[in-house]
């Protein structure tokens, strides 16, 4: 499958089948997320791999009672540390960063048919609690990973037309 088929088939999945995931595919996924592009190659990201199904537990409470994150196979805890970052602009890049290295993530587990699902709507200082992390780190995301238990919604997607402009703000195709 190429990688522009992968991302058009790719969706957020919130329900799993109760199947563990093989060590040796959560390590791709985990690779993938290791070799991703970081402003200035500071590589500000870390890791937490959640299999225990009492820690997922707990994670649910934390990300706002979210019932698959329980279900899912694994959750992975996408942590920053902002000491590392740079001023990619006006934003610092360690939220850049870490995002593009989710996205590796999710593309590489669907390539393995594995779902997932990234979650934002978490408490951080709980999910902190939680898995033990720093207090100088930031806790930037959780990742969700299963077996699918439903296919992925339909996509609704703008058309390039509406967001795509041609050498200037508003400029069309010539």
């Amino acid at each position: 499958m190429s990688v522009l088929d992968i991302i058009r088939s790719r969706g957020s999945i919130r329900k799993y089948l109760p199947r563990p995931i093989p060590k040796e595919d959560l390590m791709k996924i985990l690779e993938a997320a290791r070799l991703a592009q970081s402003a200035a190659n500071r590589q500000p990201w870390r890791f937490i791999l959640v299999t225990e199904p009492s820690a997922k537990k707990d994670l649910v409470e934390a990300a706002r009672s979210r019932i698959f994150v329980g279900e899912a196979a694994a959750v992975i805890a996408c942590l920053a540390n902002p000491s590392e970052s740079v001023k990619v602009g006006p934003f610092e890049s360690f939220l850049i960063d870490l995002a593009i290295a989710i996205e590796n993530m999710v593309l590489t587990a669907w390539d393995l048919g594995v779902g997932s699902c990234w979650i934002g709507a978490f408490d951080e200082e709980k999910v902190k609690k939680v898995l033990g992390v720093p207090a100088d780190l930031r806790v930037v995301s959780l990742l969700t990973l299963g077996y699918l238990g439903q296919k992925p919604r339909p996509k609704n997607r703008k058309s390039l037309d509406e967001i795509i402009y041609y050498e200037r703000y508003g400029g069309k195709e010539k």
